[in-house]
């Protein structure tokens, strides 16, 4: 009877839809009872219609759902626990769609009962919180696969096509893989050449059905299918 009983509570928990709070021109000082805050873009402008998840720490799957307004505003109910938010954004970039994970100013989680603000900024490179398995970075990942090449020997120029995807300028990067693999590129498209040496190498995007070339075009990939806020690129280098 009593796992019944806490069963049939973590289902009520998981499956309530939270009393949506209007907006409060002061989002600065927290609310019981609410979370509210504001996202925004790389220059600080707001995003509207950014996707908010407030997330329970006690009981898994146990979420408040809400999104930004017009402002980029948002200001949810919470009941009674612990609790973290995250958020995201959804984008169109190089004709293929992404979405972007929002990084909040504080991950500290909050007692429903005192509420919180918290506040979230697009990033698409840097460090994440490292806190409720916010770990990485919001940059791309590029994973080489070099045949036989020394890869602690290679070099890779990364040249940015247009706007990256925040729509800052960029710049070229040249960049010594770590471990076969580059972290944290900020996110875009570019131009990929590689070098052992002072030797050129040939260079594709791996299981795209290319023939290789002095140089590589594209933008990032979901790490894998259906992956959302994760992305990279694989390339197959020979010399």
């Amino acid at each position: 009877m009593k796992s019944f009983l806490f069963t049939t509570l973590l289902a009520l928990v998981a499956c309530t839809t939270p009393e949506v709070k209007p907006i409060s021109p002061d989002i600065v000082t927290p609310h019981k009872g609410v979370v509210m805050g504001q996202a925004v873009d790389a220059n600080g402008a707001p995003l509207a219609n950014a996707r908010i998840v407030v997330n329970n720490t006690q009981f898994y799957n146990s979420t408040v759902l809400g999104q930004t307004d017009a402002n980029g505003q948002y200001s949810l109910a919470v009941s009674p626990g612990s609790w973290y938010v995250r958020g995201t954004i959804k984008t169109t970039f190089d004709g293929k769609p992404f979405t972007l994970d929002l990084h909040p100013d504080t991950d500290a989680a909050f007692a429903g009962t005192d509420g919180a603000v918290r506040n979230l900024s697009l990033k698409i490179a840097g460090q994440r919180t490292h806190e409720h398995g916010n770990n990485g970075y919001y940059g791309g990942h590029i994973e080489l696969y070099a045949w036989g090449l020394p890869t602690d020997q290679l070099t890779l120029t990364l040249k940015p096509v247009g706007t990256l995807m925040d729509g800052s300028a960029g710049k070229t990067l040249t960049v010594a893989p770590d471990n076969g693999s580059v972290h944290d590129v900020p996110l875009g498209k570019y131009t990929i050449s590689a070098r052992l040496g002072s030797q050129a190498l040939r260079v594709r995007i791996r299981n795209a059905n290319q023939t290789y070339g002095t140089s590589v075009t594209s933008s990032f990939n979901p790490a894998y299918a259906g992956a959302e806020g994760r992305y990279k690129l694989d390339i197959e280098i020979e010399d």
